[in-house]
């Protein structure tokens, strides 16, 4: 929640009363307990302000010009208090989208209250910074007066992704994890339920890669997992899935593939074919040990492939990874190396 100085500010300089010149000898004098209780009060609502550590912006309710603005928005932003003041909220470079303002505008004087949870704003510099943006408009002694707090939400938003990335993706590739395959899995199988066609899951194991482990330990082998992950993103279209299913293992689906069940086949093994060509390369693992010389470590790590399409009938995410699974094993124990088709009606 947003400070509550939606409550304060805007009655303190809308609705201040100014004393008349009569009562300038009562007002002087220091023992009038009601002119001391106002300075005070002034004084505590004027520190809020300007001590806030969300930004703070006050407009005129009518012509949406910028009254004033408090030090955390200027320094967020990097515009002055000259740059802010008595301009029209689309006036200033973080608002300057001027449609959307005006309509924000008119959302606000209609309704009373606009909220968006993630705005995107420039700072003067040009960087954009995600802000939650409040605007709350207030009667305070019949003058109508919007205050709208401007909350900087960036470390919100990468705990966020820490917390998903952390969720949905393997720390060390980088790659989908299996929770995620899932989703994509599902969401693929009723794609091509939905559109006629056929789709493919692919499992791969890395042949020989406990040989480069067990030699020079899992840092080593750390690295090839995240050349072959590279390797695997660069045979398939953006669109596609690769993930890391664990270990040496992986996963590619693809979708969107033809209609016809033998051409979709087809194009299933042209797929494979690439990924396997491009894993059988050579991979030239550099290594740095603190206080040593960089080491170049080559080795040579191929992949058996199971091939396994989905599509047009009534089939489980279950029976789909098993296919692929079954196929895999069948190209390993034919000699590594190898694509195996999973036959199935799917």
């Amino acid at each position: 929640m947003l400070l509550p100085l939606a409550e304060l500010w805007p009655v303190l300089v809308k609705s201040t009363p100014t004393l008349r010149p009569e009562m300038a000898s009562t007002a002087d004098a220091p023992s009038d307990p009601a002119l001391n209780a106002l300075r005070l009060s002034e004084s505590r609502y004027r520190r809020l302000f300007e001590t806030a550590r969300d930004g703070i912006l006050l407009l005129n309710s009518e012509t949406a010009q910028i009254e004033d603005v408090n030090p955390y928005l200027i320094e967020l932003l990097g515009y002055s208090h000259a740059e802010f003041l008595g301009k029209k909220l689309w006036e200033v470079g973080p608002f300057a989208d001027r449609a959307e303002c005006k309509e924000m505008f008119a959302e606000l004087q209609a309704r009373g209250y606009v909220r968006y949870e993630d705005l995107p704003l420039k700072t003067k510099a040009g960087a954009i910074v995600p802000v939650e943006f409040v605007s709350n408009a207030y009667d305070c002694e019949g003058i109508k007066v919007i205050q709208c707090n401007i909350r900087n939400i960036t470390e919100r938003k990468q705990m966020e992704d820490q917390v998903r990335q952390m969720a949905f993706y393997d720390a060390l590739t980088k790659l989908p994890n299996r929770r995620l395959l899932n989703d994509r899995l599902n969401q693929a199988m009723a794609a091509a339920k939905r559109n006629n066609c056929y789709g493919v899951m692919m499992f791969l194991d890395l042949d020989n890669f406990k040989l480069l482990n067990d030699a020079h330990g899992h840092s080593v082998g750390d690295l090839l997992l995240i050349e072959a992950a590279d390797r695997l993103k660069s045979c398939v279209r953006e669109m596609d899935t690769v993930a890391r299913f664990g270990g040496d293992e992986f996963v590619v689906m693809i979708g969107d593939l033809d209609t016809d069940k033998a051409a979709a086949r087809s194009q299933a093994e042209f797929v494979a074919r690439k990924i396997r060509t491009a894993l059988a390369i050579p991979y030239v693992l550099k290594v740095q040990c603190e206080g040593t010389a960089e080491t170049i470590i080559e080795h040579q790590c191929t992949a058996s492939i199971g091939v396994a399409l989905f599509g047009k009938h009534e089939t489980s995410q279950d029976n789909v990874l098993r296919w692929a699974d079954t196929a895999m094993y069948q190209a390993k124990e034919l000699g590594c190396n190898l694509i195996q088709v999973y036959d199935s009606t799917a």
